[in-house]
């Protein structure tokens, strides 16, 4: 009986957070965050439970986009866009509680490798496909124009012009994709260990002394020169997307380490914040507050990179 209870608090939890993660995806703004309810259902039930209401989201997630999908000979390849980030996050959210018990860092590149493969499988059906390319660009090229139109004259510019605006702005997406869910997939796993390890005494010691390997900053320095470096020479077009998608992502590790170097700081001068409560403040003030979110976005990773020559916790 008690097991046949359990069974169904499990299968209501489970619907309600499905239903909870739906909503979020649905309004577009909370994509960042609506794996968040499915891994809860771990703190209550075995972690199957939650594994099992990530695939059952995922094929919500898929027939939903699959049945507002565009018409015409694109669509196949729009619906794979849009589903894109629901599917890395979906999948980060299942390696994360497969990885639990690994070093965090290893932890983070397994959620991550989904997005990866993801970005591989669609460049190399981009590669077999040019016209399939040379139709979406297009397709880009309208809907950026309408988008901007507003703000930029494109009747008034040349076509070429107009095609390498839209080919750059593109280029720039495709830079920032893997990054985009690194961040969706760090504020996504912040948020559950939060509430997870939330009675336990050491969760801020440890969230206040997190650290990289400080042999990772050789790494960090060398692909921000090979950054550098490609601007005075010539390389294919993925080498530049491959290269910056790395060293953003490396860039938003270093963030990692210096929101816990923040902290660490603000706990040592006796203020009773909570590590949870500070990135909620921080993140609120990064996407509301202009200019200051600026200095947000390039200090955390500059204190994180600081503290590898300089102990800046003690």
């Amino acid at each position: 009986m008690e097991r046949e209870n359990n069974a169904l608090l499990a299968l209501r939890d489970g619907a309600v957070a499905v239903v909870v993660s739906f909503f979020f995806f649905y309004l577009g703004f909370g994509e960042f965050i609506f794996v968040f309810p499915l891994l809860l259902l771990s703190t209550r039930f075995k972690k199957k439970v939650s594994a099992l209401a990530i695939l059952v989201e995922a094929f919500i997630v898929v027939f939903y986009t699959y049945l507002n999908r565009a018409e015409g000979e694109l669509s196949l390849l729009l619906m794979l866009f849009e589903l894109y980030i629901p599917l890395s996050l979906l999948a980060a959210g299942m390696t994360w509680l497969i990885s639990e018990g690994k070093r965090i860092g290893i932890r983070l590149l397994l959620a991550l490798l989904p997005s990866i493969l993801f970005f591989i499988i669609l460049y190399v059906f981009l590669e077999q496909e040019p016209a399939l390319l040379d139709s979406f660009l297009i397709l880009a090229e309208d809907v950026f124009e309408a988008l901007l139109s507003p703000f930029i004259n494109f009747g008034a510019m040349d076509g070429t012009l107009v095609s390498f605006i839209i080919e750059t702005i593109l280029l720039v997406i495709a830079s920032l994709i893997i990054p985009l869910v690194l961040c969706f997939v760090c504020a996504t796993c912040f948020s559950f260990e939060s509430v997870l390890h939330s009675r336990e005494s050491d969760w801020e010691d440890r969230v206040a002394r997190l650290e990289l390997d400080g042999r990772a900053i050789w790494i960090f320095l060398a692909l921000w020169v090979l950054v550098l470096l490609f601007r005075f020479i010539s390389v294919p077009t993925i080498a530049v997307v491959a290269l910056f998608n790395v060293t953003l992502s490396y860039t938003i590790l270093y963030a990692v380490q210096g929101f816990s170097v923040l902290y660490y700081n603000m706990r040592k001068k006796g203020r009773k914040l909570k590590s949870y409560t500070l990135f909620l403040i921080l993140l609120a003030i990064a996407l509301f507050i202009p200019g200051i979110n600026f200095i947000i976005v390039l200090g955390l990773p500059l204190i994180g990179v600081l503290e590898t020559f300089i102990e800046l916790r003690r």
